[in-house]
């Protein structure tokens, strides 16, 4: 059961990051206009910066870039030159994305981290090493969801609890022994249901077992699930499991074949006086919900 929840969930981060690391639009216009240009003028170093000959580069304000592209149409506006028409679109896009301080942070981003590749095969822009932005949004994906699966145990585990006590106060409403003495029950869900017989005996709650071990019925017993329960711990456990630490247990597996057959048998005696009472550990409840259990001799 596990594994399938795993599956789910891995699927629904894969999910969550393709959303969240989608190019926008205005993303992929830079992307293309970088590209052109450094293709256009052969020089990989080009930016927007340089290809608007701003003074002051990347120190220069919004305004500078607005007055600085007035300044360029005296010269390369194709209504006076139609042969500049393609450079002057350019030109405009650029100041046009420098501009706007959302998109020049942006583009400031991709310029100092590396810029996408493109390859129409594979979609359009890729890139072909994992970008910073990648680790910090699987990150925080993989924190943001183990803290609500870890929210989410709390609620299962309150929510058992507060069943198991609803069922406490039900069955001990009806011991008209005050808590002194014994009182069976039967307890039945449905007309056809066979029944549980409900032991209550001084207070305590107690549900006969078919082998007859009384199982005593608390929420004592009920643990309050820790961050070592939640994807946070587990899911890289069970990814160790499954790969390198399956290489490490075959490597560590002992040699049985100096063990004598003695020995093997005294083990299995063991284990076979253990088992009966493994099954005492656990009761499921006519509500279909499992509960911890302890012993108790008739």
């Amino acid at each position: 059961m596990f594994g399938s929840r795993l599956r789910l969930l891995l699927c629904f981060l894969v999910g969550i990051a393709a959303l969240a690391y989608a190019f926008t639009p205005e993303e992929v216009e830079m992307f293309q206009l970088q590209n052109e240009i450094v293709k256009a003028y052969k020089n990989k170093d080009l930016d927007f910066y340089k290809l608007l000959k701003l003074p002051k580069l990347r120190e220069s304000t919004s305004q500078e870039i607005r007055k600085n592209l007035r300044k360029l149409s005296k010269t390369y506006h194709p209504d006076k030159n139609k042969k500049y028409r393609k450079l002057y679109e350019r030109l405009t896009l650029a100041t046009k994305i420098l501009e706007n301080d959302s998109y020049r942070k942006t583009y400031d981003y991709y310029l100092k981290n590396g810029f996408p590749a493109y390859d129409h095969g594979k979609g359009g822009f890729y890139f072909s090493k994992v970008q910073p932005k990648t680790w910090f949004i699987a990150t925080f994906l993989y924190v943001a969801c183990g803290i609500i699966h870890f929210v989410i145990l709390r609620l299962q585990n309150d929510g058992n609890r507060t069943r198991i006590e609803r069922f406490l106060r039900d069955v001990r409403s009806q011991d008209n022994t005050s808590g002194l003495g014994e009182k069976r029950l039967l307890f039945k869900q449905s007309a056809d249901d066979e029944g549980k017989e409900i032991i209550v005996r001084m207070g305590d709650v107690y549900v006969v077992q078919p082998d007859g071990v009384e199982a005593h019925i608390s929420t004592s017993d009920i643990k309050s699930p820790g961050l070592r329960d939640c994807m946070l711990v587990t899911l890289p456990l069970w990814f160790w499991n499954k790969s390198f630490g399956r290489l490490f247990a075959s490597t560590m597996v002992p040699d049985t074949s100096s063990v004598s057959k003695p020995k093997a048998s005294n083990q299995r005696q063991k284990s076979d006086r253990v088992s009966p009472n493994a099954k005492g550990n656990t009761m499921e409840l006519p509500n279909g919900k499992v509960l911890h259990s302890r012993k108790k001799n008739l």
